[in-house]
């Protein structure tokens, strides 16, 4: 009986050690999501403003001949 109780308790420590990692490991993906977030963020708004200085500049261009007005 004294065996069966070390290993549900071998067994329960590797559990505990495992939460811990996944805990750990938890954290870890949070920050790195966080960032990975920020940056597509700082992406979109360099994209918004490509866009409006590509619409400016092709708003300057002179009509192409022979283009109906």
């Amino acid at each position: 009986m004294l065996e069966d109780l070390d290993a549900l308790a071998s067994k329960m420590n590797e559990l505990a050690g495992c939460v811990r990692q996944l805990r750990l490991e938890n954290r870890q993906l949070r920050a790195a999501l966080g960032h990975a977030n920020s940056e597509v963020e700082s992406m979109r708004q360099r994209v918004e403003t490509a866009t409006a200085r590509l619409d400016v500049l092709i708003g300057r261009l002179p009509p192409a001949p022979g283009a109906e007005n």
